[in-house]
């Protein structure tokens, strides 16, 4: 197949979609596909608007020849690639991984609605946010196939936007093979994520400033690490924290898990159906059940006790295998 992968980020950009782009983009060549990729992510020096044309023309040019163009979002790459796929008469499928217009509501209102509450009510959106509800409505209708990464986000979005069933699938993100369990090297919990509202960050900074009266030696690192950085601080840490108002698959987790350190997780997630059985889930929107879960592995029982069920934890899924799911269900898609 010829495959065109439209995505928002691509290394040395940091976050989930940069590292999925380029696992399948190297996949989908060892395969023996040809691939283009089209990133998103060095147009945004350009005004918007124009960023967005410049990257519709530059998916027409990619998508000339392609079979199927394989979209990482559903709105700002999302719309400009599924149009310029449109053009070009290719079969189209969309990655979704996260939720833009909840992201963008919370961010501009700092009300902290929970994404499985989110389209429950109706809400007084912007005049942005508007736009991406609509977007986004327009991009689920026209898109030939949505692939979701938990099966809680393709419920929620079933209800929300009202496609059948069988227009998704789920594929799971990847659990690698590779683990470590290195000792803690002091008691320092990690928490990373992007400078957003929804990440709750000053909430779990609080709960450690309390803490830290009563066990002076705790440290929280929230610091913002290239990815081999980040491993390194990751194997001498004591815990991830993921304080998050809602994750929809978090990645942190996964990298919990590969350094064998316990983790503790918003509730309000994709994520427990998998990681149930090894993951402490809380109210991350509540102090005080953020406080306990952080004095349970404060305790040193309960702690070995977390790391023994993060360390069982026995779930293998490669990017091997994420990336040959991906090109049955595509294989599948352009032969429809």
């Amino acid at each position: 197949m010829k495959l065109v992968i439209a995505t928002p980020l691509y290394p040395p950009d940091i976050g989930g979609p940069a590292i999925y782009a380029r696992e399948l983009y190297d996949h989908f060549l060892s395969a023996g596909h040809a691939v283009t990729l089209v990133s998103f992510s060095d147009l945004h020096s350009v005004p918007k608007g124009l960023r967005h044309l410049l990257y519709f023309c530059r998916v027409v040019r990619a998508a000339r020849g392609a079979d199927a163009v394989l979209v990482f979002d559903a709105w700002s790459t999302g719309v400009p690639a599924l149009c310029a796929a449109r053009l070009r008469r290719v079969k189209t499928m969309a990655r979704i991984g996260g939720d833009v217009l909840w992201e963008t509501y919370v961010e501009r209102t700092g009300d902290l609605v929970k994404l499985s509450d989110f389209y429950a009510s109706e809400r007084k959106y912007s005049l942005k946010e508007r736009l991406i509800a609509y977007g986004t409505r327009w991009f689920i209708r026209r898109v030939d196939f949505l692939v979701f990464t938990t099966a809680w986000q393709k419920r929620l979005w079933e209800r929300a936007y009202r496609f059948p069933s069988d227009k998704a699938s789920i594929i799971e993100n990847a659990y690698p093979a590779e683990r470590t369990a290195a000792p803690a090297n002091g008691r320092v919990f990690v928490a990373v994520g992007r400078s957003r509202k929804l990440k709750n960050i000053p909430m779990l900074e609080s709960v450690i400033a309390e803490l830290k009266h009563r066990f002076p030696d705790i440290e929280l690192d929230t610091r913002t690490l290239p990815p081999e950085a980040h491993d390194a601080r990751l194997r001498g840490a004591y815990a991830m924290v993921i304080p998050s108002v809602s994750e929809v698959s978090p990645n942190n987790a996964i990298d919990a898990l590969r350094h064998g350190k316990p983790f503790i997780l918003t509730a309000d997630t994709g994520a427990k159906e998998r990681l149930a059985d090894c993951g402490i889930f809380v109210d991350t929107l509540r102090a005080d059940s953020l406080q306990s879960a952080i004095l349970t592995l404060l305790d040193p029982d309960a702690y070995a006790r977390a790391c023994a069920r993060v360390q069982a934890f026995s779930f293998i899924h490669s990017w091997e295998a994420v990336a040959q799911e991906f090109l049955a269900l595509l294989t599948t898609l352009c032969a429809s």
